[in-house]
């Protein structure tokens, strides 16, 4: 291999490696605000028992980066452990990151300054820094997540999506009664803590 080509290939390597650096999302300072909420799930097509629905919940409540202290209680099951009802409901207990004003020197310093997910979860008034991460919800992303899960979906979308800090919004939801098809897919960018290292 030539010069030439050597100082090709390094150049390229050092393009493509910033590149990479230039990718990696910009840190930002934000507070956790607290939330609790009711959900009454009402619908056509699919039935959650208590346990069902409480895990579909806390799912959602994962991907769109609430706090790790989240909690969901479910109830209004009077038939059983594990048998669908068809009135379930549940209290949800969560934090969600919200950005500050990055004017605030003091916020902001201390929140760049702030470990990432894998540390302690903060109060409400402590700044953390967070990032604008890209997030989709549709059937199988994630896996847990089916095309008969739509009518939840529209729910969640119009009560407990609000609360969180998003941006670039591309909600698609074509929910049918009665039949177990969507499609659905919810796109946007949420405000959350950075990936722990070593995570996608």
């Amino acid at each position: 291999m030539s010069i030439r080509s050597v100082m090709g290939v390094a150049t390229l390597g050092g393009m493509l490696l910033a590149g990479t650096a230039l990718a990696e999302p910009e840190a930002a300072p934000g507070v956790w605000q607290d939330h609790q909420i009711e959900l009454a799930y009402l619908g056509f097509t699919s039935h959650y028992s208590c346990d069902g629905l409480q895990s579909k919940l806390e799912l959602l409540l994962r991907q769109l980066g609430a706090r790790a202290d989240a909690k969901v209680t479910a109830s209004g099951c009077d038939r059983g452990f594990g048998t669908p009802s068809r009135f379930p409901r549940a209290t949800m207990k969560f934090a969600t990151l919200q950005p500050v004003d990055a004017g605030d020197g003091a916020v902001a310093a201390a929140a760049t300054a702030a470990p990432t997910a894998a540390a302690a979860p903060a109060t409400s008034a402590t700044p953390v820094a967070g990032v604008w991460r890209a997030v989709q919800l549709a059937p199988h992303r994630p896996f847990n997540l089916e095309d008969g899960d739509c009518e939840l979906m529209e729910q969640f979308r119009d009560k407990v999506l609000p609360l969180f800090a998003t941006r670039d919004q591309q909600l698609k939801l074509t929910c049918v009664p009665h039949q177990d098809i969507g499609p659905f897919s919810l796109q946007m960018q949420v405000f959350a803590l950075p990936p722990a290292p070593g995570s996608k």
